[in-house]
């Protein structure tokens, strides 16, 4: 942790971000592991997100709340999509977001309320559409701020996003017309 706290000029920053590593580091660890399926590249996933984390730091408000908890495992799991897709290049086997469903998202409850079902909706999404989703309209990032997040383009934003919501209006449509 030393190596982090380096990097972090103000006492208060490195507080703050002293306790974030502290409350998400396993959780970090174990959605990396999740996609990696690989105890080192989880741990390398795990650092280059604490070092995103340190370079938007001054994001973060609550340590202890939704949001934050959000935003940390849509980085950590972006970085490891990012390193399982440069070590498979070789097979051009790409990810897919359904490939890491996880258990509960698999069981669908009975009665969704509006979150739950929008939540189950974003996880059929593959997985570029529903992070710049989740980080624009849950979070309340701008375009922008999701580019550097993310490390695309501005106008890369902007077409996920759109092609993201054509593809949730689909899957809701959809959805009305099977209940």
């Amino acid at each position: 942790m030393f190596i982090y706290l380096s990097m972090i000029e103000s006492e208060e920053d490195k507080s703050k971000f002293e306790r974030l590593y502290l409350a998400y580091r396993q959780q970090m660890y174990y959605a990396a592991k999740r996609i990696l399926k690989d105890d080192y590249l989880a741990e390398d996933a795990v650092h280059l997100a604490f070092i995103k984390i340190i370079e938007h730091l001054e994001k973060i408000n609550e340590e202890d709340c939704h949001k934050t908890k959000g935003f940390i495992v849509i980085v950590v799991e972006h970085i490891a999509i990012d390193l399982y897709n440069k070590r498979s290049k070789e097979d051009l086997v790409f990810l897919n977001r359904n490939d890491f469903d996880t258990v509960q998202q698999k069981q669908e409850p009975s009665v969704f309320d509006s979150e739950d079902r929008i939540e189950a909706l974003l996880a059929e999404l593959p997985l570029n559409f529903s992070t710049v989703l989740r980080f624009k309209f849950s979070h309340g990032y701008s375009n922008l701020e999701i580019s550097k997040i993310l490390g695309i383009s501005e106008e890369n934003v902007r077409q996920r996003i759109l092609r993201g919501k054509k593809h949730l209006s689909k899957l809701l449509n959809e959805g009305m017309v099977n209940a």
